[in-house]
């Protein structure tokens, strides 16, 4: 080291030789407490466990130390206190350090430094002050060395509690047990035998009870309460031929806390708790969060979480609310940026494609058209969310499918996917699920609530009464509440709150992320995201309208060109491709080839009692009739079969009949006079009901309570006019 590089000495400094030097006096680190360049003089003191007076030195020679790279400057690892409040400090340690303090602080005045530091002179003034306090020289000069060799400040002093014991060693076995005493021994005039063993006898047992029973999906408790049966038992009995291990008394195996402790101390590298659940559970619920979603995001749009769940109510069918349909599957789009839910979509298909790219054309679509299929108006800066981001990150599943391919080839859109079971790499969205259920779904007719359903015994499927519809208007109320309202200081960006902008609701974020920040969210025509997120289908073209999902529709195009009469007409059924919202059963959208867009085709009136019906809905319905169809024809199938041996026996008989009367006939004979034979049989039937008509008029009929009507009451009969003809 030159000359010029040299640290400048000063008081205060701790000196101490350079790593793998012996030849020097420093043969441990010394405080400088005064230095004197006129005289050449240096004075210190060491620290050491036993502290020393104060050493002259010259400092000549010391700077030629540190020079030749001998001798070096160093910091102390501060005390535990050094880092404490006056008020977190123990009164004890205070009470050390005011009394070693009301000790020396005469000694520490600036008129008799560096008097006091000089051998001469040290020895008189600790002597003076110690007769003056009636105290023997040591008890001033050990507290007055501490002082200076801890930095000459009063915190100094203070008293070291937490250098007190054995460090680094555990409580030895056969020792007495610790703690506060039982109130089982208490009552028993102080038995020390019911003390219980104390940690250290019983650790090795509860280290084969954590190893053996503490494994996945067991609680502590749990392995506890084995651990004592197993390795604190009293012996066995013989109980219904079966051995039986006699349980410990409470003094005769470990406590809880006991085990909790050895558990702890077992597990203080969390192999024990990594040991015990799987590396997704570790991640998902125990490994530290050091990060932000947000993190690395530009703006509103830069990406949207997507994810799917099953919704704790159970629903009716819109035909009937006496059918209990089951709890319907919500998708949620979330922007990760703003927290703002951008769309979402309820429906009863399970977690798939399809419902995954409803919620996401609802996510990029207007929201006032939306709402008010639902019965609710409001102005687009309600719900402001009509863009398309440049990311949309998914959970593995139905982003994964072929069928996504669409966003990023047509929509310019990328997909990412979470890791399997890893909700936290969505936690805006996954936070949505917790709020609809927490505090919306769960104070719902039919709600799934184990809980309630425990203490009232009742069944929540009784009590569902809401549909589709229904719960779909209560959540587009909650949704739009949420983004107005939910208030978040730790989401508010950094940017916004330079502004003196404190409102950190995600409608606010959003709204400033989209006129503030660049390369945001995007936008697209509308006619390309229905074609590549509406779903297709082909419907059949009849002579009664355009026929899909058991509905009729129809268009002004299609009746201006004649598209029914031709298909009634021509007799062959035409097809046609479709686009339809599974929630908006009203529409559905045929293409227009001339100007390239997508022309609505409304519901016609003989179908209106199907408006509301989605399309899992009719399915539901179609299957239903379906198998009432079944159930009914196998309860007519006996019946019917009592009709189909009467008609087999009434052909049999005639077949007898007719065989009986033909013998001996000829073919020729058999089929000849028909013509006279039909006339015989009408005069015969005449004659028949002649006879009938005869035995009618001369039997008379039993009389009844019913008053003619005479001919002046009797009114005008329609029948009369045709007799007049």
């Amino acid at each position: 080291m030159d000359a010029g590089n040299t640290p400048e000495l000063l008081a205060g400094q701790v000196l101490d030789k350079m790593p793998d030097v012996e030849n020097t006096d420093f043969y441990c680190p010394q405080r400088i407490l005064w230095l004197d360049k006129k005289t050449d003089l240096l004075i210190t003191i060491g620290i050491e466990t036993k502290i020393k007076k104060p050493r002259l030195m010259r400092l000549s020679n010391t700077r030629d130390l540190l020079k030749e790279n001998l001798l070096r400057v160093i910091e102390l690892q501060l005390p535990p206190y050094a880092f404490e409040n006056e008020q977190e400090i123990p009164k004890r340690s205070t009470d050390v350090r005011d009394r070693a303090w009301g000790i020396i602080s005469p000694l520490t005045r600036d008129e008799i430094i560096p008097n006091v530091y000089l051998p001469g002179k040290r020895g008189f003034l600790i002597a003076k002050r110690a007769a003056e306090l009636g105290l023997d020289p040591k008890q001033v000069y050990r507290p007055l060395y501490r002082y200076w060799a801890y930095g000459s400040s009063e915190d100094a002093l203070l008293g070291r509690f937490d250098l007190c014991g054995p460090t680094g060693r555990k409580q030895a076995p056969g020792t007495k047990k610790r703690g506060p005493r039982p109130d089982r021994v208490i009552r028993n005039n102080n038995d020390e035998k019911l003390l219980g063993p104390a940690t250290a006898d019983c650790k090795d047992l509860a280290i084969k009870g954590i190893s053996k029973f503490l494994v996945a999906g067991v609680t502590k408790k749990k392995a506890w309460e084995d651990t004592k049966k197993t390795f604190f038992n009293q012996g066995e009995i013989i109980f219904g031929g079966r051995r039986t291990p006699i349980p410990p008394e409470p003094h005769q195996a470990l406590t809880y806390w006991q085990f909790w402790k050895i558990t702890q101390d077992l597990d203080v590298d969390l192999n024990l708790t990594k040991k015990n659940i799987s590396t997704q559970t570790w991640n998902l619920k125990h490994r530290g969060v050091l990060g932000s979603s947000r993190q690395g995001l530009f703006g509103p749009g830069a990406r949207f979480e997507i994810d799917a769940t099953v919704v704790d109510v159970y629903l009716v069918s819109v035909f009937n609310r006496a059918w209990v349909i089951g709890r319907p599957v919500l998708y949620v789009v979330v922007d990760t940026f703003s927290r703002m839910v951008v769309g979402f979509y309820l429906g009863l298909e399970g977690p798939s494609w399809e419902g995954a790219r409803q919620a996401l054309f609802n996510a990029f679509t207007s929201k006032v058209d939306f709402c008010r299929r639902y019965g609710l108006e409001i102005e687009e800066y309600v719900w402001p969310c009509h863009h398309l981001p440049h990311i949309v990150e998914g959970d593995n599943l139905e982003m994964k499918s072929k069928a996504s391919d669409a966003l990023a080839k047509s929509l310019g859109i990328k997909v990412q996917n979470a890791v399997v079971c890893r909700g936290d790499w969505k936690p805006n969205v996954e936070q949505q699920f917790n709020l609809i259920n927490g505090h919306t779904v769960h104070f719902l007719p039919g709600a799934l609530n184990p809980r309630l359903d425990e203490v009232y015994r009742r069944n929540c499927r009784l009590d569902a009464c809401l549909t589709l519809n229904d719960l779909t208007r209560i959540l587009i109320r909650r949704l739009i509440q949420y983004n107005w309202s939910a208030y978040r200081a730790d989401a508010l960006p950094e940017e916004m709150l330079g502004e003196n902008l404190t409102d950190a609701t995600p409608i606010s974020v959003w709204e400033w992320g989209l006129e503030h920040l660049t390369g945001g969210a995007k936008s697209i025509a509308k006619q390309k995201i229905w074609t590549k997120l509406l779903p297709s289908a082909i419907a059949p073209i009849h002579h009664n309208g355009i026929y899909f999902a058991g509905r009729h529709y129809s268009c002004e195009r299609a009746v201006r060109e004649e598209w029914f009469a031709r298909v009634r007409t021509h007799g062959r059924v035409e097809h046609i491709e479709i686009r339809h919202v599974p929630d908006w059963p009203e529409y559905i959208w045929i293409l227009n080839h001339q100007n390239r867009e997508w022309e609505p085709c409304a519901l016609l009136d003989r179908d209106e009692h199907y408006r509301l019906a989605r399309l899992e809905e009719m399915m539901d319905r179609a299957k239903l009739l379906s198998q009432a169809k079944e159930e009914r024809a196998s309860q007519n199938r006996q019946a019917f079969a009592v009709f189909d041996t009467d008609c087999d026996d009434i052909v049999d008989s005639a077949k007898k009949a007719a065989a009986k009367a033909k013998e001996g006939m000829s073919k020729t004979e058999k089929t000849s006079n028909v013509a006279s034979n039909r006339a015989f049989e009408k005069t015969a039937g005449a004659v028949e009901r002649a006879r009938e008509a005869a035995e009618s008029y001369c039997n008379k009929p039993p009389k009844n309570n019913v008053v003619e009507l005479r001919p002046e009451m009797r009114g005008h009969d329609p029948l009369d006019d045709l007799w007049k003809l």
